[in-house]
């Protein structure tokens, strides 16, 4: 606006503005491109991963700024890809990470793989330090667990498979596992050991365990499961499939003397459950086997007492 030959405060405020995008304009230094690589990774982190890779077009710095994130999340349903392709994207992607170790892995699967492809998997992304990992197939996708429970750095680990055998190894010691969810989709999971485990008993150990949830899960061809886990504080089993053509008859001992938080809902079955219950607040057991009708209370009481391993139901709450 003209002002008689007088320069406004206005008009040195616009000049002040078309000044700083001249500057902009002509390579005004980027702040953010000047993070360290490992900081502009985990900003990356908190987009999906196609649009952290995406940014790789911004300009020539940030061309492999993508392969420094440390939080993974595929869905092979969202890329509008065949199975092949989508496996070769995720194992390029996995070996171009630049980041020396990965917080977390969440993988979702609905089309049926190759079980070795999907070991092949898991074994890239064990070696990279991981803390997270979460696996979920809507379809059949057996897999032996034995790269994953190498991995010292595990803190938190999701199977969630539908109609699938799951293979553990005689032995498992994880020092830094403190949140273990095992969880059927559609139909049981089947957990089963190495056919070179002539014993056929499995020994797990996790020294900082919270949380362990068990939901359709079948030990197959197992005779006996211990889970050594002293902190333990929370533990679900619950199954609601009819077993009758996959019958249990494993004995699993949960060796935690802390577990505040206990529920059993299950059928009747030979399975045989045994938990240090000296410590537990609120406990609810849900019998669905149509059995329980003809038992008398006596007999409800030995059950429980087996499922608790203990002689005194004093103090505990028995939902049936």
């Amino acid at each position: 606006m003209d002002s008689g030959g007088f320069v406004t405060a206005r008009d040195r405020q616009d000049e002040s503005e078309c000044s700083k995008r001249q500057k902009c304009s002509q390579g005004e230094e980027d702040r953010i491109s000047n993070l360290p690589d490992f900081i502009i990774g985990h900003i990356l982190t908190f987009l999906r991963f196609k649009d952290a890779i995406r940014t790789s077009v911004l300009s020539q710095r940030w061309i492999y700024m993508w392969t420094y994130i440390t939080k993974l999340g595929l869905h092979d349903g969202v890329y509008q890809i065949n199975k092949t392709t989508f496996i070769n994207f995720v194992c390029r992607m996995l070996l171009h990470l630049n980041a020396s170790n990965i917080n977390e892995f969440h993988l979702i699967l609905e089309e049926k793989y190759d079980p070795y492809i999907i070991g092949q998997l898991i074994s890239l992304v064990s070696n990279k330090k991981i803390k997270v990992i979460s696996l979920r197939s809507i379809n059949e996708c057996s897999i032996s667990c034995y790269p994953i429970f190498k991995c010292q750095s595990l803190e938190k680990l999701e199977l969630a498979m539908g109609h699938s055998i799951i293979q553990f190894p005689s032995f498992v010691c994880l020092s830094s596992l403190t949140a273990l969810y095992l969880v059927a989709i559609r139909n049981p999971m089947k957990i089963t050991c190495y056919s070179s485990n002539q014993s056929k008993e499995l020994t797990l150990k996790f020294p900082v365990l919270r949380d362990y949830i068990s939901c359709d899960c079948i030990w197959l061809d197992v005779k006996r499961v211990t889970i050594d886990a002293p902190l333990l504080e929370k533990v679900i089993i619950d199954r609601q499939w009819d077993y009758s053509s996959n019958v249990s008859h494993a004995e699993i001992e949960i060796r935690a003397s802390y577990v505040t938080n206990y529920l059993y809902r299950s059928y009747v079955s030979s399975e045989t459950t045994l938990l240090d219950a000296a410590h537990v607040a609120e406990a609810s057991i849900y019998l669905s086997d149509d059995s329980k009708v003809n038992m008398s209370g006596q007999e409800l009481k030995i059950f429980v007492r087996k499922l608790f391993n203990i002689n005194n139901l004093k103090g505990l709450i028995l939902q049936v």
